[in-house]
């Protein structure tokens, strides 16, 4: 055995995903945007300094060539980010890889050191982060040790990584909630929100190349039935049940009457009344936009959440989205766990 291998041996490497089609980008790989002066890849290579080695999950080598890194081509071709993992734990010298996702750029060098610490306090699991209850699977470490588990998983068509983390096992590393590492750029406003500019690809850095605006597509599922039928309620069940799989949820509430857009006695209140057709009220966290506007659908609202992997609406029982209809107190609401598999299979069908 070389030096080379003496060092991998019982080793963490770095193991960048680099993404599948990169279709919210118009086939734009994300792994070569540019950030802070450089790539999304020069940038994670960077955080990752303390490992032994770095490699590169592609689905085929030859777009990524410039990158410069060792890279491992996926053993099991369009499953997601579990067959990219899988081939590389197969593939690579090292005993554990930690996994980052290549639309992370936010991810740094301190970031690293403590997820590694943190691993090697029990380095016989899956480790994940979380953060404010939402669990990130693509900026972990996973060891050798799990690769029959997610082959038998692979070979089952079982493609959902929250569900191999409950078949291996699992530890979560909480981070703090102002933290912005877990930041996915995976779209083109995300991007845009990032750096202020339109997206530029790191091997043509022009700044005049501008990617025209589009309207990402959402997945959209309705939870209706009439009034104090437990909409509501299965809402509020459902959001963090889909967040704990790892989706960016949304809600969009129907009003088919009106509704007081402001609470009596704010600043925002007093300006409505005052006679402002909008108002808005804003910190570095958030935002609440009011705008008197006729005719607004709730398709027209979808365009405020480009982030979002799952918009739930409450009401439009007559609308033609997947939907399911509460009849509380005549029949009990479905658990949350199970509309959640069912609106997997759903999403995964369109």
């Amino acid at each position: 055995m070389n030096d080379n291998q003496l060092k991998t041996v019982g080793a963490v490497a770095g193991y960048i995903l680099a993404g599948g089609k990169n279709t919210r980008m118009e086939g734009q790989k994300k792994l070569f945007l540019r950030y802070g002066g450089e790539t999304f890849c020069q940038r994670i290579v960077k955080a990752c300094d303390c490992l032994p080695a770095v490699y590169l999950s592609v689905d085929q080598k030859e777009p990524y060539k410039e990158a410069g890194l060792p890279m491992v081509e996926d053993r099991w071709k369009e499953i997601g980010p579990i067959g990219g993992i899988a081939s590389g734990l197969w593939d690579c010298k090292e005993e554990a890889l930690l996994v980052i996702a290549c639309d992370m750029p936010m991810i740094d060098a301190g970031l690293v050191g403590k997820i590694l610490e943190c691993y090697r306090k029990e380095p016989s699991s899956i480790l994940v982060t979380a953060q404010s209850g939402r669990i990130h699977p693509l900026f972990g470490i996973y060891p050798k040790r799990i690769l029959p588990c997610m082959t038998e998983q692979i070979q089952a068509g079982d493609y959902r990584m929250m569900h191999l983390l409950k078949r291996a096992g699992y530890r979560i590393m909480e981070l703090e909630t102002e933290s912005h590492a877990m930041e996915n750029v995976n779209t083109k406003e995300a991007y845009r929100g990032l750096t202020g500019s339109a997206m530029q690809n790191a091997a043509a850095p022009n700044p005049q190349m501008v990617i025209s605006p589009q309207k990402k597509s959402p997945f959209v599922f309705a939870v209706s039935g009439y009034k104090n039928t437990g909409k509501t309620t299965m809402i509020t069940r459902l959001v963090p049940e889909l967040t704990k799989r790892g989706y960016k949820v949304a809600v969009i509430k129907h009003d088919g009457h009106d509704f007081e857009s402001d609470v009596p006695g704010t600043d925002s209140y007093r300006h409505q009344k005052a006679g402002a057709y909008g108002t808005a009220v804003f910190s570095k966290n958030r935002f609440l936009i009011t705008k008197e506007c006729q005719g607004i659908t709730e398709e027209d609202l979808f365009a405020a959440f480009p982030e979002a992997d799952i918009i739930l609406i409450e009401g439009l029982k007559n609308s033609s989205y997947p939907k399911y209809v509460c009849n509380y107190p005549q029949e009990p609401l479905i658990s949350a766990e199970k509309l959640a598999d069912e609106l997997e299979t759903l999403k995964k069908q369109i």
